[in-house]
């Protein structure tokens, strides 16, 4: 490669936000033997990275899909092609930003909700901001973790119990992990069950059968997640009827309207996530309604 084009390649790589560690390193692999891959030190010595940084470094870049490690004794690297490596950074770098701008709109819907409590300046039109939906678990997942995260008081569930909830919940880490450390961080959650039976009235046995049901699940999540009834700021209670619609409640801002997947009636197959404290707290109202006159513990 020329000087002149190992030149662009540096300025492309620090538009691409990568640091002088991480450009040095990466252009001395490229100039390394391909027949004898270099090591950790090697490439130290050459791009004059730290030898305490070097191995960060290296790690750095085959993330981002620059460098390819050699599984050997010591450790070897190899830089990928440069029209694949930087193929692979742009990859890389987009799914960054999605992310980033992910969060910042979703901070974005939280802030414009604020204001229009507050404010009488800003528009009262509807605004995209304060809706979106999600199809299929993996973008549904993101969705909860975010808003659980970002929860400060209050989180309000409602659950239903399927042929394989039990199964399923201790699968459930990625959901229930996060739960665990807003408990902690203070945050109040409750979370009501219900066994999706029309409003016959229903006999002993089936009055016994969703209590030891429930039990199981109570177990389940004090076991895998250490979710405990007796945990401060924790509970959990069931009800034998089916709740019409869906949905979970944060902060007394945020609503998760939640719609059942038909062919697969233990997933969820899309959600609209809605900001909007006035339907917010008649929502919570109902919701509590049904946990303090219905619910069993």
């Amino acid at each position: 490669m020329t000087e002149d084009l190992m030149e662009e390649l540096k300025n492309f790589l620090n538009d691409a936000n990568l640091t002088t560690y991480e450009t040095n390193a990466f252009v001395a692999l490229i100039n390394s033997s391909k027949k004898f891959p270099p090591t950790a030190r090697d490439i130290s010595r050459e791009s004059e990275v730290p030898l305490g940084r070097i191995y960060d470094i290296l790690e750095d870049l085959h993330s981002k899909g620059l460098v390819e490690i050699i599984d050997s004794r010591p450790k070897k690297y190899r830089a990928f092609p440069v029209n694949e490596a930087l193929n692979n950074l742009i990859s890389y770098q987009a799914k960054q930003n999605k992310r980033e701008i992910g969060y910042l709109y979703d901070r974005a819907k939280i802030f414009e909700s604020e204001l229009f409590e507050v404010e009488s300046s800003i528009t009262k039109t509807p605004s995209r901001l304060f809706w979106s939906t999600a199809y299929g678990m993996q973008s549904i997942f993101p969705v909860y973790i975010n808003a659980i995260k970002n929860s400060t008081e209050e989180i309000l569930f409602n659950e239903y119990v399927s042929q394989k909830t039990t199964k399923i919940i201790p699968r459930g880490a990625l959901f229930y992990n996060p739960i665990r450390k807003a408990i902690n961080r203070g945050v109040r959650v409750k979370i009501l069950w219900n066994f999706q039976l029309d409003e016959r009235p229903i006999d002993s046995e089936t009055e016994e059968k969703n209590a030891s049901i429930f039990k199981e699940l109570t177990d389940i999540l004090k076991q895998n997640f250490q979710l405990d009834t007796q945990l401060s700021g924790f509970s959990t209670r069931f009800i034998h009827h089916k709740i019409p619609t869906l949905y979970d409640i944060f902060d007394k801002k945020r609503i998760i309207f939640k719609i059942q997947n038909p062919l697969k009636p233990y997933q969820i197959f899309t959600i609209m996530n809605v900001i909007d404290p006035t339907l917010a707290e008649k929502l919570r109202e109902n919701y509590l309604s049904v946990w303090n006159l219905e619910s069993i513990d």
